[in-house]
């Protein structure tokens, strides 16, 4: 973050090309790490959009630090937590039950891969595509708040359930389409209720133990 000049007072607007799925999940990492999650924004649309509406642009040549280059031994200024909502695959398995079939009571873990969902899933997950939370045509614009509830709604999901909310994926990209969309149901997200499996389908479907 020092390296890219970015404080913990910044308020972040995350944006890309049309066509790009990881917004959500940078501003996941931003929220994960510890930034006020006040002041971490995602552009409803692409740079391609901005650009049709005259927004402005700044051109220039620019360098991208690579990691082999940064100096880890000055001082940081930028302030970070461990990563919070985030969960590994040992918690994924104390939530399967002892038949290793069923979930147990306790968690519901959401799949939002698309048709590769079909070929193998972690037991019993509920499967909502990324692709349902953003508007057709353009993935870099999220749904309003009431088509949201009802892509949960049809589902079969309550986005308050009390229950931990585990929301996996095929690397733990999209998931954070899940996390962002119940955030914007006003699900409380704040604590571990809510958590993504890093791991996700890359993980778990390669492991011989599952």
């Amino acid at each position: 973050m020092d390296t890219y000049s970015i404080k913990n007072s910044d308020h972040i607007i995350i944006y890309a090309r049309k066509g790009v799925i990881f917004t959500p999940r940078m501003w996941f990492l931003f929220k994960s790490m510890g930034h006020d999650p006040t002041k971490i924004h995602l552009l409803q649309g692409s740079l391609e959009e901005w650009m049709e509406a005259g927004g402005a642009l700044e051109t220039g040549l620019t360098v991208i630090p690579k990691a082999k280059d940064l100096d880890l031994s000055k001082k940081f200024k930028y302030v970070v937590q461990d990563a919070h909502n985030v969960c590994d695959m040992q918690e994924v398995l104390k939530s399967i039950s002892s038949d290793g079939i069923a979930l147990g009571k306790n968690s519901l873990i959401i799949d939002s891969r698309g048709s590769s969902f079909a070929r193998g899933h972690i037991p019993g997950a509920v499967h909502i595509p990324y692709s349902s939370f953003v508007i057709p045509g353009n993935m870099l614009q999220f749904k309003k708040k009431s088509d949201l509830l009802d892509v949960f709604t049809q589902a079969g999901v309550d986005v308050l359930d009390k229950r931990q909310i585990i929301c996996s994926c095929g690397s733990g990209v999209s998931a954070c389409h899940i996390f962002l969309a119940l955030k914007e149901c006003d699900r409380i997200v704040e604590d571990r209720n809510t958590v993504i499996y890093d791991g996700s389908w890359a993980e778990w479907g390669s492991d011989e133990n599952t």
